[in-house]
């Protein structure tokens, strides 16, 4: 059984989509000048003025809060140090212009990495079966998105067992003794949750986060992580997993937004991989039971060999004026599907059928389905 640390809750994404950037060295520096100008300006030592978490890149958000703050104490310094007054309006001027830089260079950044994404999907859309694309997804995800490793993993009956891994540069040794081993989904973590929220989480620090620890802790050193779900018909099927392990860069709510994107376009690409799976297994079933009609199909219709201008030389030659679609109809057909079953086999509108039936008809030169049936069994009536 797993064991779960004690904790409080993950970030689950909201209905939109967004995230903090990652500072360049420029802003980075350039924001921590300016948290030391507006210290400075108003008497207070620069560690005060830290707003949220301690040690998280600065976000637009903090550095309006600054702002205000800075125009608040200009608005009570006006009628007093006027010089000062007007330093702190223009602290507050420039907190909200590289507020706005890093806006735009948020959607830059995001931009960046959705198109990758893109291409990624775009790679695992060319995949002929649902198997091959669950052998690639890790590694797509991780080489396309910029993660240290991504794990996939199966869901049902209320616990997830690990599938598949791709680790950019640790040793994935570890993850293979957890392969197929069932993790009970209960207590209050992300996993669990998932569930029912069915919108991807961002474990920020694992230790103050109730999540499965021996596995994600212990064996997988996780500090800081992403998982979101991968749904079909609005149940989940599966976990991913991301982080950036072995690096010390913690996961954050863009990288969240990723996987969530990656997770959503995944589940999709899968679910159409199955449904082509089963069609063409029915199809095959279909070809299977038209070889046994057309083997008993003299004596179930009591009909005889054609012989003369109707021998089995021209009956080939007949059939072979179908086209490939015509002659899938005309399979159907022998099978004794009616025009309604054969527009669900084949995936078109029945009157399309209706109008392929009609052209069978005539290129084989007879009146009805049955002598059509005949024909295509080298047959006629008595």
């Amino acid at each position: 059984m797993s064991v779960v640390a004690p904790a409080k809750s993950a970030v689950f994404a909201s209905s939109g989509r967004s995230g903090r950037p990652r500072l360049s060295g420029y802003h980075r520096a350039r924001a921590n000048d300016l948290r030391k100008l507006v210290a400075e300006a108003l008497r207070v030592e620069p560690d005060v003025l830290v707003v949220g978490d301690p040690g998280v890149d600065y976000s637009p958000d903090r550095l309006t809060v600054l702002a205000r703050l800075c125009v608040e104490e200009a608005q009570v310094e006006e009628s007093g140090d006027e010089n000062r007054a007007r330093d702190l309006f223009g602290l507050a001027l420039e907190l909200q212009v590289l507020a706005l830089d890093l806006h735009e260079e948020n959607l830059v950044q995001c931009n960046r990495r959705l198109a990758d994404c893109a291409e990624g999907l775009a790679r695992l859309r060319g995949l002929p079966t649902a198997q091959d694309l669950v052998a690639v997804v890790c590694e797509e995800l991780a080489t396309r998105c910029g993660f240290g490793r991504a794990t996939i993993s199966s869901v049902e009956n209320n616990a997830w067992k690990p599938r598949k891994a791709f680790f950019a540069e640790a040793d994935a040794a570890w993850f293979d003794e957890w392969v197929g081993q069932t993790i009970p989904l209960h207590g209050h973590t992300p996993e669990a949750r998932l569930l029912t929220e069915r919108r991807p989480a961002l474990v920020v620090d694992t230790a103050s986060t109730q999540v499965h620890e021996d596995i994600i802790v212990e064996a997988g050193q996780s500090r800081s992580y992403v998982v979101a779900p991968v749904c079909s018909r609005g149940t989940v099927v599966a976990f991913i997993h991301c982080d950036h392990f072995p690096t010390a860069r913690a996961s954050d709510e863009v990288d969240r937004d990723l996987v969530w994107a990656f997770a959503d376009g995944f589940g999709r690409l899968h679910e159409r991989l199955v449904l082509m799976e089963r069609f063409h297994a029915q199809r095959a079933q279909v070809g299977t039971i038209l070889d046994a009609a057309l083997r008993t199909l003299p004596e179930s219709l009591g009909v005889v060999p054609r012989t003369g201008s109707l021998g089995a030389g021209n009956h080939l030659e007949l059939l072979s004026e179908l086209t490939a679609r015509e002659s899938e109809v005309l399979q159907l057909m022998v099978a004794g599907a009616p025009n309604r079953v054969i527009a669900e086999r084949l995936v078109i509108a029945e009157d399309t059928v209706k109008s392929h039936v009609k052209q069978i008809l005539r290129k084989l030169g007879v009146a009805n389905r049955a002598q059509a049936i005949a024909r295509a069994a080298g047959t006629a009536p008595a």
